[in-house]
């Protein structure tokens, strides 16, 4: 039995792919110990790990991600770097996102693993480069102070220098990413570190009381927009008009933030809840409606379930240029999304069939990919050639 230990920033898209695997480790007879915040508590141990905490700057604001690391790698550093020297664990699978990770393995000579919950990033690749570049005008200042931050840290702890595009792009011995190698773009340069798993998805039995006889009566189509960027009423109501009193059976999930008095009467073919299991319904779903989160957007492809990708933040844009470049669903643009756009496009997703034999390709791919599985073998044979 060797020891593994787990880092992630606290956010329910970068977690939730890690913990199939870790489950699926413990089950092997690893001793895994996942460092994360309070709130996740629950879930790592319910994944048989052994939960160590952290206090996050993130959980008061979060911004433009990559440039809030230098500054949260200081405060958790601090808090970390003694505890795990003292665990001195056999390897570590870090999150990209999770600088101040790589830097402990760094500093304590620990092999180390990236764990990629979205599509592997070249920043020099075109479509990555465009998005890069689009970043840095969208926040003006703030790649400049966040260089300086991590110049300065770096300085401090002894260590290579670095930058906001290098920590996007850092690459370990091991990289898995959980998309299939076809759902990447120019997958076939990516050498033999990088393992595309496909998504980590394992049945969680958490459907509860949810009334699936309400999809029962008529197709169904599911909207989310994941689990920060969803407190959006006008949108919500918007689907109200486009699709109450249609043939649609509508799972709207509107998230915690939304005060439900705010969106109005509700259709009667709507079903309008805070959250859904969304792995149930999505196996009962024939349109998703969705933000374009990788996990989301993973566990649809998984069910063959085609999408109209309406992207908020962070990859989202590149995931769902992805999915318009790949024939997998549509993209709409957020900030002049309208209700005639939003039928045009769940209606053309759901007729026309090319959709439909473009996902069922991708589904089998994703299948074969290996997820959680694969994922977990990649680590231990990692381990194994590490001793």
């Amino acid at each position: 039995m060797a020891r593994g230990a787990f880092f992630n920033v606290p956010l329910h898209g970068h977690v939730n792919a890690t913990l199939p695997v870790v489950r699926e480790l413990v089950d092997r007879g690893e001793d895994i110990t996942y460092y994360l915040t309070d709130a996740f508590r629950p879930q790592v141990e319910r994944a048989g790990a052994r939960f160590h905490r952290y206090e996050s700057t993130l959980e008061r604001e979060i911004g433009f991600l990559p440039a809030r690391m230098p500054g949260e790698s200081r405060h958790v550093l601090s808090q970390l770097l003694e505890a795990v020297r003292a665990e001195r664990p056999d390897y570590l699978v870090y999150d990209p996102m999770c600088l101040w990770a790589r830097m402990i393995g760094q500093l304590l000579r620990i092999p180390a693993i990236t764990f990629r919950p979205t599509m592997a990033i070249n920043p020099q690749a075109g479509p990555f480069a465009a998005f890069l570049k689009s970043r840095v005008s969208a926040f003006p200042g703030v790649f400049e102070q966040a260089a300086k931050e991590l110049g300065e840290l770096t300085r401090e702890y002894g260590l290579p220098p670095t930058d906001l595009m290098g920590m996007l792009g850092q690459v370990e011995p091991l990289n898995l990413v959980c998309v299939p190698r076809s759902f990447q773009p120019g997958g076939d340069t990516f050498d033999e570190s990088f393992v595309f798993v496909g998504p980590s998805i394992r049945p969680r039995g958490d459907a509860g009381d949810f009334p699936f006889a309400h999809l029962a009566e008529g197709p169904t189509l599911y909207i989310s927009l994941g689990t920060i960027f969803n407190n959006w009423p006008e949108f919500y109501r918007m689907c109200f008009t486009a699709f109450g009193g249609t043939r649609w059976r509508v799972v709207l999930a509107t998230g915690h933030a939304v005060n439900p008095a705010e969106l109005g009467p509700i259709p009667d073919n709507f079903l309008v809840r805070p959250s859904v299991p969304q792995l149930e319904v999505l196996e009962r779903t024939d349109v998703f409606l969705t933000h374009g989160g990788a996990n989301s957007l993973m566990e649809a492809l998984s069910y063959g379930v085609p999408v109209v990708v309406i992207p908020q933040m962070a990859e989202q844009p590149l995931n769902a240029h992805r999915v318009v470049e790949l024939g997998l669903g549509l993209a709409l643009d957020k900030d002049t999304v309208t209700v005639e756009q939003l039928q045009q496009a769940v209606a053309r997703v759901s007729s026309e069939p090319e959709f439909r034999t473009k996902v069922r390709a991708m589904q089998q791919d994703v299948r074969g990919s290996g997820g959680y599985h694969r994922a977990a073998e990649a680590i231990l044979e990692f381990r194994a050639r590490q001793g």
